[in-house]
């Protein structure tokens, strides 16, 4: 006991001190941190064009994150047909031990009101979704490869009438989240849909922005730093690891978009993916690859398992995203005919039936439609020899079909369907 006072008795006589050696007219000094400052060169590019996040957060699709501007609802806009009909009687109560997200609002409104809502957001947001009425949810996929449920609830006992609106992330990228969640409460509440797509701006560093002392940086040739991103997608595409097939068709998407990458590299990429060059290997494996993908829906032999079949479709959708990207700046750039006519038999007996099944598909999978019916817009309007083709093989009515699904459930696969249409119209 005495060494404890002691102790106390020593403690306070140092805080009389301390105390007693500042004036009080003085005020205590306070530290105040340092600041310092350093210039940012230029940051050089990677090989891949463009840095690869985790495999299902996919970082490629993702925009630079600000603000949206959200439209003021058109009252004389048609709307499209309700897609999710909930009946408010039937409204499930929120459970007492239920924890809500964050992400969730609660709305003074009627629950059949609200879900109108949502499902006209999805549409013109172009999010896959399917619907459960009596439970009031919605599983949502977006073309970011983002999933995540919205549900409806009824309040509690002895609270305010209205519904709480809950969206739950499942997978995927947080900011592609986060923008896509706002947009749908915000839509919920009657604030309107922000359907314009985010402002496309080029991340790509130029060569003359490299840093002077980067003497690595000057010496590197386009050429070479094409064929380490190939070759490296190309070894990864043939290893059995799953997550390691969709980092290479993530790099080979961002290689191939002039938007990502360098304009000369990304054209140069689209030229080697679909050139017929018996010299160059690691183009044939990563059409063969694509071709798996689109024909059998897997790159390897493997069956049943949930994730398993999560990640190929995955994979499939990114080899129809890569298809789409390549051809868009083939075409752009006038060299996609040439290109199609010296490789034309993979054009014509591996490309044209599998694009027009995956069109068939909209229903089921609406985001490879939309790709598929976007990579046939973009050849039809490059060959006639692929426009017949594509005209025995149907594409026509299938393109119809995907089109009168996405008037309803998808915009852009909407969109993406009339060009198509407009041509074979013409060719019959």
């Amino acid at each position: 006991m005495s060494s404890q006072s002691n102790t106390q008795d020593e403690l306070a006589t140092l805080k009389r001190e301390n105390v007693g050696s500042i004036p009080e007219s003085q005020p205590v000094p306070m530290s105040q941190p340092v600041m310092m400052s350093v210039a940012i060169g230029g940051a050089r590019p990677t090989p891949l064009g463009y840095p690869v996040s985790s495999p299902l957060g996919n970082s490629f699709g993702v925009p630079s994150c600000s603000p949206s501007c959200y439209a003021p609802i058109d009252n004389n806009r048609k709307e499209p047909k309700a897609n999710w009909l909930v009946k408010d009687e039937s409204l499930q109560r929120l459970p007492v031990d239920f924890p809500l997200e964050k992400t969730s609002r609660f709305i003074s409104e009627k629950a059949s009101v609200i879900a109108n809502r949502i499902s006209n957001c999805l549409y013109l947001r172009s999010i896959e979704a399917k619907y459960n009425d009596k439970k009031a949810m919605a599983k949502c996929s977006t073309l970011d490869y983002v999933r995540f449920r919205v549900r409806l609830f009824a309040p509690r006992k002895n609270e305010d009438e209205g519904t709480i609106v809950e969206v739950q992330k499942r997978r995927g990228d947080t900011i592609s989240f986060l923008r896509d969640c706002r947009a749908i409460l915000n839509a919920a509440e009657g604030d309107g849909v922000d359907d314009a797509p985010s402002e496309a701006v080029p991340i790509h560093i130029d060569f003359g922005m490299a840093m002077a002392g980067d003497q690595t940086m000057q010496e590197e040739s386009e050429e070479d730093i094409l064929a380490e991103a190939i070759q490296s997608a190309v070894e990864l595409v043939g290893r059995e690891e799953l997550d390691l097939n969709v980092m290479a068709f993530e790099s080979l998407v961002a290689l191939v978009d002039p938007l990502k990458t360098m304009p000369d590299i990304a054209l140069n990429a689209c030229k080697t993916i679909v050139a017929n060059d018996s010299k160059d290997k690691s183009a044939s494996e990563i059409r063969g690859a694509i071709a798996a993908l689109l024909r059998n829906g897997s790159l390897h032999d493997d069956e049943g398992d949930a994730i398993i079949s999560d990640f190929n479709e995955t994979l499939k959708n990114l080899a129809l995203c890569l298809l789409s990207k390549t051809f868009a700046n083939m075409l752009n750039k006038r060299c996609l005919e040439t290109a199609i006519q010296d490789n034309s038999e993979w054009f014509l007996d591996t490309l044209i039936p599998s694009l027009v099944d995956a069109v068939k598909n909209a229903k089921d999978r609406p985001h490879d439609a939309l790709y598929a019916s976007d990579c046939l817009s973009n050849l039809l309007r490059a060959s006639k020899d692929l426009l017949k083709r594509a005209d025995e093989e149907n594409a026509l009515s299938a393109l119809e079909e995907a089109k009168a699904f996405g008037s309803t459930h998808h915009k852009s696969l909407a969109n993406a369907t009339e060009k198509g249409i407009t041509m074979l119209e013409s060719y019959s």
